[in-house]
């Protein structure tokens, strides 16, 4: 908090299930009896979430999807989860023998949606998933058909239509994803990719360039010029046996059809040892994409206005932020350009997880848990300043600001008082344990971490820090109180709370006197703006697995939500206030915020509790920094219309939603006309700039999926709004599917209790009996493809109170209403990165009750 008052207390980083939380948990008897205690609560699933009717899981009742004609229905927007393999490919369970090749789905598409398959596999290689769009008469009309683990098109005209899983190799769990439109990230090959059919480039490897020629034979390839030092073109003849592959397939054109085959030798090629490389010969035009691929899903960056602040300045290299967190993947391809030499302060071997006490490495090894490592701090440093413009992975808010990794949380994302000091200063330039300091002291420090106490001395340690010119800013606390939260709470640090896409305040967020400022936290629940993913934050990120004493992390992007994912973004804009004025203090930033300068106010006019000063907008707070300095800021851009969300998804049962307005430049900005083409079902209530509510009257509509678009127009320029919803059974709610519950002890991993529970009306209630004294984790998700894991890749998942970073429970009493979300596990485009590999180990919790059930079909086979 800003220099107020001082609020002390003892140790550091406990969080116990007795403190106030976003779970509402509350305890109901402190006496234990002879039995033990009672653990009981709710999970709560997303509406557009659904499942697979038939995976390898035991489930109460299996349905066949496998054929066109029994195509399972799906709303839209929908995120699901399912399951397929080839005979004999995949752990045991129901279709380990008979395979569970297809699965399809019948949906109302409009056009511009975009459909994602994640392949969730740990080793893309054996096991390799496609998709298909067929039309209302089962003809295919687009398919994705590469070997990463993203597939996706979008749909280009609104209608009535199948969409079909299939099993080309191997087994996996998948995540089907349908959303309004936004840039298509996935590498898989499309049909309806522009590239000539009947043409393959191909790159022999070195070590069989001489069996080229008998290759091509064997093929029927043929080429112009045949030199294997290089890529090659070749030619094939539609008479060979691949074409059996588009046999049972109908198609829209006799063009599809031969590009489907042209698709289907790539794969057989790319199978090879022999061929380094196997492509189809796109056709390529002039035109501008995005450069960073994820940065259309970085809603949280629009939110805090930054593409006007990155006319200004994108950062200096010269500026340092500190992350003192769980370490850094110091090799994540989208981040490792940006980060510096930092330190590694865990003294406690038994979490330090990496075998020594403190030393010059702040990697992170991960947690050593079975359901896989947060890697919180490698979260935390891409929202700061991941690599940007390098035509892949997400953008950071700081595309030159260096980052300071300094490791102080260990396993379980546990750290001590001390070890925190001591990298406090470090990054200020001041004597610490470590007997070194940085060539260059930090510029700010980022704290993503807290809890309700702190040592009598800490207070000094910031002070000394502030003291030096260092701007330390703090997570407020994931526990919807307004009880003060350290360091947070700590005079002279900003103190950062949390809102959603829609500008509330988080669920989950701290509030109360001691709050500074907000910014985008995320929640994992929803999916307001329809784009299929859920509105978390987007960031660099690793998957691995603690299977083996040799684990492999696979390089990726996952979403998050917490304050530690707000307090980054006041970070990374002080950054860019830092790069246009070096010279920025402490004081001066402080009273930049209460003046109101550098924020947009939310809630009640002035600072209030629940936003403190507003949400820090990242333009006005590089204008104010220039000023501040003595110089001239540029010439701001004209009067510009932004909206938030940039679409607007209803789905089966919402009634309202809210829609804002802002001018993004200078000058008068007036709203001249807004409307929307839905034929009376959309009402807007609003004037002006700010927010408006849009509301859709559901009655008399015909069961289906509708769409349209909101305008708005304005004295400089017209923005149209997406709008999408669905008239279905009114008591449709999300289902995730089947649910292993698991009580888990942190310190051994072992899973000392199990429970099983099915969704109703969108929510799962779990309950464990008999809970000796102690502390736990709770944790809980599916097992689509039975291989006694919950919570792997492309399963759904759920723990109190987040699954990227469960909370020990310490258990004295009875509890009920320990509440948290689930939703799916998925590996958010690892295919975007070109280092990732091919393969990486399982992860997951081990579930107590392994047991495979006959097979029980609702339907029967055509």
């Amino acid at each position: 908090m800003l220099l107020k008052h001082n609020r002390l207390a003892i140790i550091f980083l406990t969080l116990s299930i007795a403190a106030c939380n976003d779970s509402g948990d509350s305890a109901d008897s402190s006496s234990e009896s002879s039995t033990g205690f009672t653990l009981s609560g709710h999970i709560l699933v997303a509406n557009n979430t659904a499942t697979d009717n038939d995976v390898n899981d035991r489930q109460p009742l299996v349905t066949n999807n496998n054929y066109r004609e029994t195509a399972q229905k799906l709303p839209n927007p929908v995120i699901l989860g399912g399951y397929v393999n080839q005979p004999y490919q995949g752990p045991s369970g129901y279709f380990q023998r008979t395979g569970d090749i297809d699965d399809y789905y019948e949906v109302d598409l409009r056009a511009g949606q975009i459909i994602y398959l994640f392949v969730a596999s740990e080793d893309l290689g054996r096991n390799d998933v496609d998709l298909f769009l067929l039309d209302s008469n089962g003809v295919v009309i687009n398919a994705s058909t590469g070997e990463q683990d993203v597939e996706g098109f979008k749909v280009t005209a609104a209608g009535h239509y199948f969409i079909q899983v299939n099993a080309y190799r191997g087994a996996s769990n998948y995540v089907l994803s349908i959303g309004q439109d936004i840039t298509l990230t996935s590498n898989g090959m499309r049909l309806s990719d522009q590239f000539r059919p009947g043409e393959v480039i191909v790159q022999f490897s070195p070590d069989n360039h001489y069996q080229a020629q008998s290759v091509m034979n064997s093929l029927g390839l043929q080429t112009q010029s045949l030199d294997t030092s290089r890529r090659m073109l070749f030619h094939f003849d539609r008479d060979q046996s691949y074409q059996l592959a588009a046999q049972e397939l109908k198609f829209a054109s006799p063009e599809l059809q031969a590009k489907y085959e042209t698709l289907m030798l790539i794969k057989q090629l790319r199978q090879r040892a022999d061929i380094l490389e196997a492509s189809p010969n796109y056709q390529w035009q002039s035109f501008v994409q995005p450069n960073d691929k994820l940065y259309p899903h970085q809603w949280n960056l629009k939110l805090m206005n930054l593409p006007p602040a990155w006319d200004i300045t994108v950062g200096d290299s010269a500026v340092i932020v500190a992350i003192l967190d769980s370490g850094a993947l110091l090799n994540h391809p989208d981040l490792k350009g940006n980060l510096i030499a930092g330190y590694d302060f865990i003294q406690d071997l038994r979490i330090a997880q990496d075998g020594d006490g403190i030393d010059p490495n702040p990697a992170d090894p991960g947690d050593g848990l079975p359901g896989g490592s947060s890697f919180h701090g490698t979260h935390v440093a891409g929202t700061i300043a991941a690599v940007t413009n390098n035509n892949q992975g997400i953008a950071g808010i700081g595309w030159l600001t260096k980052v300071m990794p300094l490791r102080v949380l260990g396993k379980n994302g546990f750290g001590s008082d001390y070890d925190i000091e001591q990298a406090v200063r470090f990054a200020a330039g001041l004597p610490n344990d470590s007997g070194t300091v940085p060539p260059q002291p930090a510029d700010i420090i980022n704290l993503s971490l807290g809890g309700p106490e702190v040592s009598l001395g800490f207070q000094q340690v910031m002070t000394q820090a502030r003291q030096a010119g260092i701007i330390v800013v703090a997570a407020a606390g994931n526990e919807n109180t307004d009880l003060p939260s350290y360091p947070a709470a700590l005079d002279g640090v900003i103190s950062v709370g949390a809102i959603d896409i829609n500008k509330q305040r988080a669920s989950y967020s701290n509030f109360g006197d001691y709050l500074d400022v907000v910014a985008p936290g995320g929640d994992q629940t929803p999916d307001v703006d329809g784009d299929g993913m859920p509105d978390g934050i987007l960031s660099t990120v690793g998957h691995e697995s603690t299977a083996t004493n040799n684990p492999q992390i696979r390089f990726t992007f996952d979403v998050a939500m917490g304050t530690s994912m707000a307090s980054p973004h006041v970070a990374g804009v002080i950054a860019l206030m830092k790069a246009v004025n070096p010279n920025l203090t402490p004081p001066e930033f402080d009273n930049l915020l209460r003046s109101g300068k550098i924020t947009d106010d939310l809630g009640s006019p002035g600072r209030d509790n629940q936003f403190g000063y507003g949400l820090l907008n990242a333009q006005k707070a590089v204008l104010a920094a220039i000023e501040l300095n003595g110089g001239v800021a540029p010439e701001p851009p004209p009067h510009f219309l932004v909206v938030n969300p940039t679409s607007l998804n209803f789905g089966l049962d919402q009634t309202r939603l809210i829609l804002t307005l802002d001018n993004s430049g200078s000058g008068e900005l007036q709203v001249e006309n807004i409307f929307a083409d839905s034929e009376g079902a959309l009402a807007i209530e609003g004037s002006g700039l700010g927010e408006y509510v849009v509301k859709l009257n559901r009655a008399n509509l015909a069961t289906g999926t509708f769409s349209a678009t909101i305008t708005v127009a304005t004295n400089a320029n017209v923005v149209k709004i997406p709008v999408i919803w669905q008239i279905g059974d009114p008591n449709a709610t999300g289902n995730a599917g089947l649910h292993y519950v698991l009580l888990i002890d942190p310190k051994t991993s072992e899973t000392i209790q199990e429970i099983t529970t099915s969704a109703t009306q969108g929510i799962y209630s779990y309950q464990f009996d008999q809970v000796p004294q102690g502390t736990y984790l709770i944790v809980a998700g599916t097992d689509f493809n039975n291989d006694g894991l919950i919570c792997d890749i492309g399963e759904a998942c759920g723990a109190f109170l987040t699954a990227s970073r469960p909370t020990s429970l310490e258990v004295n009493a009875n509890r009920s209403e320990i509440n948290f979300n689930t939703g799916f596990n998925v590996n958010f485009f690892s295919s975007q990165l070109t280092s990732t590999p091919k393969t990486a180990l399982p992860i997951g919790f081990s579930r107590l009750h392994h047991i495979h059930q006959p097979i029980l079909f609702s339907n029967t086979n055509p």
